[in-house]
């Protein structure tokens, strides 16, 4: 571990943190569409549908580009952002 690396972040991360259209919450919420779409599609693949858990691998990494590009953000206080994990409904999904 490289303790360089550690930045303080807010706890408890919600969209609502950041006024809409921010470039904090603009990620946030790409990142929301990304992991739940990811949880969808290991959803099917575990229930039925296996050869989703391979189309899914090209979504988890996108999820993790997201992630990484998130978590270098800085809010106004000077901490990270970070994801929030808020469910978006399918029908909301991009």
């Amino acid at each position: 571990m490289d303790p360089a690396g550690i930045r303080p972040a807010r706890p408890d991360q919600r969209l609502a943190d950041h006024p809409e259209g921010s470039a904090i919450r603009t990620a946030q919420e790409a990142f929301d569409q990304t992991y739940c779409k990811t949880l969808h599609m290991l959803e099917q693949a575990f229930n039925g549908n296996p050869a989703m858990l391979g189309m899914s691998v090209g979504t988890m990494y996108a999820l993790k580009a997201q992630a990484q590009a998130l978590m270098a953000l800085q809010d106004d206080d000077g901490l990270a952002a970070g994801p929030t994990f808020e469910y978006v409904a399918p029908e909301n999904r991009v």
